[in-house]
């Protein structure tokens, strides 16, 4: 069934037609009254499992950390209901058909046999139905997450997923998926999470480094997952480095099961502050913002209407605008300081990026200016004095690694600007910050008050 594949909806069809045979031969070897039993076992079960799913040991589940959020406890708790309730209804079968004999004439006792073997045919049948439609609510969670994030080499992955996958694909060919969510152990917002999970797998999986980072400060600009994103745990996920196993595992589209093991996850995911971050992102309005760079929920107009501060989310530096603010600030630059002072901008701009959440603003990259770059001017030249003032160029950064350089909490003052303190090396300043309608303007008061213009990235 893994391997052939004969039209949509295949495997989906052989095994309800496997399991109508085995119940069809179940029925007429059991009889209807046996199987009444098992019915009704199946029926407590599926009742009691959402119940008992809790109570499951961890030594019974899958060694990941989405083993529960994917069903495997209601899994388990429902066959282990089901073999308990089972054993019990037939140990009650052999009283209760002696009880219905005991007083019955042999013409109702032919009769009664018919009607048994019959009913045993409708409920075998009716069980074999229950049972695919059982497996495939069941797997349907793993299946889903697996077309998500289809890996370079599949037939590495375990069999169960492997079947769970065909399953989902085939279950979705004939459109019976709807059907397989009515009873449907995990949260409805698992299926959203594990599309932005897929989102940020294929991503990743490009060789383009350039279109790797972009998609990450888009990710990672998303204002309600600005918090999270400067996280701990989330930057080493996060970050773009062949030294992070849980990146390179993206990068190289590593199986599943590898990546859902991989000790980085699972303490992120076993982390209570930043679970209750993660909880209060919009999945919904994340998945449309990572496939369409537009957010409903964080909109201008809508942050007006809420009295929040539009410049929520993520800037990049704008190197030609800075530029433009440095050439005003220092009007003596001869065409050689011009253009090494616009090559640095580039090369900050490449990685530079301000994030704001509600509360904090961060400033991640390779490097930012620790001292102001307008300095006593030595140069001799006929317009320079020494009490005017050029920009000494800072050694490059580009062998550094990404990283958070600063960060603050930031509150708005009067006139529409905003207010926050940076503390990055051995730098220490106020930041004000003024926004424009598609700029912002950030000024580091202790370096000279020296302009830097940020803009939203180009997405």
């Amino acid at each position: 069934m893994m391997v052939l594949a004969w039209f949509p909806g295949d495997s989906v069809l052989l095994l309800a037609t496997a399991l109508l045979a085995g119940g069809l031969a179940l029925g007429h070897r059991a009889g209807g009254l046996r199987l009444a039993l098992l019915c009704s076992a199946g029926l407590l079960s599926a009742g009691a499992a959402p119940w008992l799913r809790h109570a499951m040991p961890d030594f019974l589940l899958p060694d990941h950390p989405l083993s529960r959020l994917m069903g495997a406890d209601f899994a388990w708790a429902f066959a282990l209901a089901l073999l308990f309730l089972g054993l019990v209804g037939q140990l009650l079968h052999e009283p209760l058909a002696t009880k219905l004999h005991a007083h019955w004439p042999a013409d109702r006792q032919e009769a009664w046999q018919r009607l048994n073997h019959r009913l045993g045919l409708v409920l075998g049948g009716g069980l074999s139905i229950c049972a695919s439609w059982m497996i495939l609510t069941l797997t349907l969670p793993l299946g889903f997450l697996a077309n998500q994030i289809p890996a370079a080499q599949p037939q590495q992955d375990p069999f169960s997923q492997r079947w769970a996958a065909r399953l989902y694909r085939d279950g979705a060919a004939l459109g019976l998926t709807p059907v397989a969510r009515w009873l449907d152990p995990v949260p409805s917002d698992f299926y959203t999470a594990a599309e932005v999970a897929g989102l940020v797998y294929q991503n990743c999986s490009t060789n383009n480094l350039m279109h790797i980072r972009q998609f990450r400060s888009r990710l990672l600009g998303y204002p309600g997952l600005v918090d999270s994103a400067h996280h701990p745990r989330v930057a080493q996920l996060a970050h773009v480095w062949t030294t992070n196993t849980f990146f390179m595992g993206l990068h190289h589209r590593t199986n599943l099961h590898q990546l859902l093991v991989n000790p980085q996850l699972k303490a992120a995911w076993t982390d209570p502050d930043l679970s209750a971050q993660i909880a209060q992102v919009d999945l919904l309005d994340l998945r449309n913002y990572l496939q369409t760079g537009q957010s409903a929920q964080y909109a201008p107009h809508t942050l007006a209407l809420q009295g929040r501060a539009p410049l929520l989310g993520s800037w990049r530096l704008d190197a030609s605008q800075t530029l433009a603010q440095f050439k005003s600030r220092y009007p003596k630059m001869n065409a050689a300081e011009r253009t090494a002072l616009e090559h640095y901008f580039q090369e900050l701009a490449a990685d530079l990026a301000l994030s704001f959440s509600d509360g904090t603003c961060y400033l991640e990259g390779r490097t930012f200016p620790e001292r102001a770059l307008g300095q006593t001017a030595t140069a001799q030249r006929e317009n320079v004095s020494p009490r005017d003032f050029l920009p000494v160029i800072p050694e490059s950064a580009s062998g550094r690694q990404i990283q958070l350089l600063a960060q603050g909490a930031w509150e708005k003052k009067p006139g529409g600007s905003f207010k926050t303190h940076w503390k990055w090396g051995m730098a220490n300043s106020p930041v004000s910050l003024q926004m424009f309608p598609d700029r912002l303007l950030l000024t580091v008061e202790s370096l000279r008050g020296e302009k830097y213009v940020f803009q939203r990235p180009r997405l």
